[in-house]
């Protein structure tokens, strides 16, 4: 039995899934809000990949292109983040990325209420 193409599937799959070290955004809670309100945003690596949220230079944005709005961040640690949704964003269902250290997160579904 030739196993070759299911072989590289799996090859293909494992090398997918690895860590890079860059940000890994998994919840918002609330995963809706109201401008001028704040937000907890959950992940891994947001603070480099090193955890050292005293140097790590970052930002995090509402939108997939541009324009985006960059959001401003309250309080940092490792695994989370508080931000406060700003009063330019465009009211609608959005995502928030994070970019630590040059390296950009998943996008996370979000919705901005009136």
């Amino acid at each position: 039995m030739n196993r070759g193409p299911l072989l590289a599937v799996f090859v293909l799959a494992l090398c997918s899934c690895t860590d890079d070290g860059g940000p890994r955004l998994d919840a918002v809670t609330p995963a809706s809000s109201a401008r001028n309100t704040m937000v907890t945003v959950t992940g891994r690596n947001l603070c480099g990949a090193a955890d050292d949220c005293a140097h790590a230079t970052g930002s995090i944005v509402l939108g997939l292109s541009p324009p985006q709005v960059q959001v401003h961040v309250v309080s940092t640690d490792p695994d989370s983040l508080v931000v406060v949704i700003p009063a330019l964003a465009e009211v609608g269902a959005t995502h928030l990325i994070a970019t630590v250290d040059d390296r950009s997160s998943n996008a996370l579904s979000f919705e901005v209420l009136p």
